[in-house]
């Protein structure tokens, strides 16, 4: 069997032009000879780029609904900035010292320079959105970034709470994941003057997936290899951050059991023994399995959505994709 990331590509073969073109975009727009130091910051961020999966959805949504206008690459541009800014911050707060296998640009270059980079991609994003002449996409993507930025402040404010509620959970995950996945749709709805019906259906569809995409994110934290996931296993509990599978597992939890996850939230643990006994109570109560199944339960909502569109290669493609995002798991 391929691997799964020779099947993915294999899957956006029909716009590998287009994601070629934002790759141009990318670099173009952080091309800056003047400002030494951004070149040279933006240039490291490049050796660490991820699947690109929002500027790729962003383009799948935009075939799908038959866009036509030339600004298509460079608001898939916008998005990747968005998502990149937002990772910059991340790591920031949570004093991570790497990502995808490399030393994180807060690690190199330090906190000071590092926020303003990622304030200056958010920036940047926005720049490059006001030459599309469309105040709508503009709100747009004003409100995402607004739900982004709520989403990490309202998560902080929960770093080490091991009370927090499922619904207080998804209220982050929707802010800072599904909603930036939802203006992958929303926007070249907005391109193609798409009507009210199929807005919805599509902004459904990329909001769904995103929920799905962050559930097996935070599965794959406990269940992944290091060195595949380019950063420690379990980093977000011992972050603090209490992700679903952990909600669940304290649902059913001994008090030796709920005491030793809040010591590795408060205290970040102490490496493998606690990985390892943060997992042991995860598979006691089944808390992967019962995640896997939310996530495949977003991702057929996901699916659904796309019902009342015509047939076509690309609608086939975005009925693949959720299964793909799922299959990450195994």
């Amino acid at each position: 069997m391929k691997p799964i990331h020779s099947l993915y590509k294999e899957l956006l073969a029909p716009i590998k032009d287009k994601l070629d073109a934002v790759e141009e975009e990318i670099s173009r727009e952080l091309s800056r000879p003047d400002v030494e130091v951004i070149s040279r910051m933006t240039e490291y961020l490049s050796q660490t780029r991820g699947k690109r999966i929002r500027p790729a959805l962003f383009l799948l949504c935009a075939r799908l609904l038959g866009v036509k206008s030339d600004r298509d690459v460079a608001l898939a541009t916008v998005i990747e900035f968005l998502h990149t800014a937002t990772l910059i911050h991340d790591d920031i707060i949570d004093a991570a010292d790497t990502r995808r296998g490399k030393a994180t640009v807060n690690a190199v270059w330090g906190n000071e320079l590092t926020v303003l980079l990622g304030d200056y991609l958010y920036l940047r994003s926005m720049h490059i959105a006001l030459t599309a002449r469309k105040m709508e996409l503009f709100d747009v993507l004003t409100e995402i970034t607004m739900k982004l930025i709520e989403g990490e402040m309202i998560q902080l404010s929960k770093r080490g709470d091991i009370e927090i509620s499922e619904d207080e959970y998804m209220e982050i995950i929707q802010r800072k994941t599904a909603h930036l996945f939802s203006g992958c749709g929303r926007i070249p709805c907005i391109l193609a003057d798409a009507p009210e019906s199929s807005a919805r259906g599509i902004g459904d569809y990329c909001f769904n997936l995103g929920i799905a995409f962050q559930l097996v994110d935070d599965i794959l934290d406990f269940t992944g290899q290091g060195k595949v996931l380019g950063k420690p296993a379990a980093s977000d509990l011992s972050e603090g951050t209490v992700t679903l599978p952990i909600i669940y597992a304290l649902k059913k939890a001994d008090q030796t059991e709920t005491e030793n996850v809040r010591k590795i939230a408060n205290n970040g643990g102490s490496g493998e023994y606690d990985r390892t006994q943060a997992l042991k109570i995860l598979e006691k109560y089944g808390t992967i399995d019962a995640t896997r199944k939310v996530a495949e339960d977003y991702a057929s909502k996901a699916v659904k959505s796309l019902e009342a569109f015509p047939s076509s290669d690309t609608k086939e493609i975005l009925t693949v994709l959720p299964a793909f995002v799922i299959k990450r798991i195994y």
